[in-house]
């Protein structure tokens, strides 16, 4: 057999039974919402009887849950359980004797998810059909098709589904769907290995509740498109970065203590170098070196002189945890970055639409009445709350797993607090995630500045208030 077909295969056999049960849980689901909300279908009257019944987020609530509860359990279907976890047993083995590289693996699953998803998708579709025709037959309603077409479109679970004569959702869905196929696929590519699963099927369906409940103006949607397009292929890059790894434990994600992988041992030999300040001393090897030139420690003994001992890039490797990997801590803080420039360019997208109202109301050098640009700070509202999120996270997110990594996964809390230097545990946890922080909000200022350069340079004079620069500052905005 086909070696893709038997990796398809292999999983179908392990999670059909998911399939089939999630596929009978929508409908079962939607029934439940319908006779809730609306009771006896032959007491409840015809009018607006698919708005009263599937209007609000329950409905869409429900569907993104029993859909991802699903996709995850299809993810987990092959993942190394704890029976088999003492006798070195990892799908990961199964997966090298099908004789396909990780990336065929992982594309393959994607494409098997994606199929997932779509029968999904249709299922849900045929069932809001069907019980809203029995309903409103049972209801005695005239003009079935009619009331049942424009009853659905009216929902917002009806609305998403099927977004006829909306091309941004219509994007918007087709994103979500390969976002949410590729996350589910990356948590499979993880499981084969024992490793956890993938923490962006969360942030794909938290955008799409978020979407479809409150379908905010286009500007925004356009916003989530660019936030799941980018995380996505920053989750896809991780994997292709993963392929660049020395053979023994490829994924390094293998986070249970005395657990051997089969092709070699489990965890990087180099992760478990002394963390104090004499691992210098043992670091003649030339692996042992390289990791601490990495992290910044081959240099301790001779301190940086000049501008080098101020780098922020140097400083942030120096003040990560010794062994901590640098790979992951540099994936989520690529993408709290992104997603503060992603959120940003809402600003952009108010710009944009009300410059060209503008260019439409010229006429020669007059401009209709009332037709100005708005304040600068008026356009900027609402365009840094990815910023401060990516600050939160950063800060206390990454300080978080920096203890973690301390306390619980190499236990070597002990050692560090009995350091000469007994700053440097502190200093290891709170150091990193502040300096991230600072340079997301060096980030945040120049791209204000860049905004306020475009709103002041490019917009037509004409159109701009005579004390415009007056109110460009947050608490000037109110000032007249």
């Amino acid at each position: 057999m086909n070696k893709y077909l038997s990796l398809i295969f292999l999983y179908n056999r392990a999670g059909c039974r998911k399939i089939l049960l999630i596929a009978v849980a929508i409908p079962l689901c939607f029934l439940i919402i319908f006779l809730l909300r609306t009771g006896s279908p032959y007491e409840a009257g015809s009018y607006m009887l698919m708005e009263r019944a599937f209007g609000g987020a329950w409905a869409v609530l429900l569907f993104i849950a029993v859909n991802v509860a699903g996709l995850i359990a299809v993810a987990n279907s092959l993942n190394g359980r704890k029976a088999l976890k003492t006798s070195c047993a990892t799908t990961g083995y199964t997966m090298r004797r099908l004789c396909l590289s990780p990336i065929s693996a992982y594309l393959t699953v994607f494409v098997y998810y994606l199929a997932i998803i779509t029968i999904f998708w249709g299922v849900a579709i045929a069932s809001l059909y069907v019980i809203g025709k029995l309903g409103l037959t049972m209801a005695g309603a005239a003009g079935i098709d009619t009331k049942l077409a424009l009853g659905l479109l009216r929902t917002e679970i009806g609305h998403a589904l099927i977004p006829i004569a909306h091309p941004i959702v219509i994007i918007f869905n087709i994103v979500a769907v390969l976002a949410l196929a590729g996350e589910c696929a990356r948590s499979c590519y993880l499981s084969w290995h024992n490793g956890a699963t993938s923490a962006g099927v969360i942030l794909v369906t938290a955008a799409m509740f978020i979407v479809w409940t409150y379908d905010p103006a286009s500007s925004y949607i356009l916003v989530a498109i660019l936030v799941i397009f980018l995380f996505s292929a920053l989750s896809f890059g991780d994997i292709i970065s993963r392929e660049k790894r020395p053979k023994g434990d490829p994924f390094k994600v293998n986070k249970h203590d005395g657990i051997v992988d089969l092709d070699g041992t489990e965890y990087d030999d180099n992760l478990y170098l002394e963390v104090n300040c004499s691992a210098e001393a043992y670091g003649s090897d030339p692996e042992e070196a390289s990791l601490l030139q990495r992290y910044g420690r081959a240099e301790k003994n001779r301190e940086r002189k000049g501008p080098g001992r101020f780098n922020p890039i140097w400083l942030r490797r120096r003040l990560m945890p010794l062994g901590i990997n640098l790979e992951k801590t540099g994936f989520f803080f690529g993408v709290c970055i992104f997603t503060g420039i992603a959120e940003h360019l809402v600003f952009y997208g108010k710009y944009l639409i009300k410059m060209n109202e503008i260019k439409s109301s010229i006429r020669g050098v007059t401009i209709d009445s009332g037709m100005k640009m708005p304040y600068f700070w008026e356009l900027q509202t609402h365009a840094y709350y990815g910023y401060l999120i990516g600050i939160l996270l950063v800060i206390f997110l990454q300080a978080y797993w920096n203890y973690e990594y301390y306390n619980k996964k190499t236990k070597s809390v002990y050692v560090m607090k009995r350091l000469p230097d007994s700053k440097e545990y502190t200093r290891t946890i709170w150091g990193a995630p502040l300096i991230q922080a600072f340079f997301i909000v060096l980030i945040m200022i120049v791209q204000t500045i860049l905004d306020l350069c475009l709103y002041a340079f490019v917009t037509p004079e004409i159109a701009l208030d005579p004390d415009y620069l007056s109110h460009v500052l947050p608490f000037q905005e109110g000032v007249k």
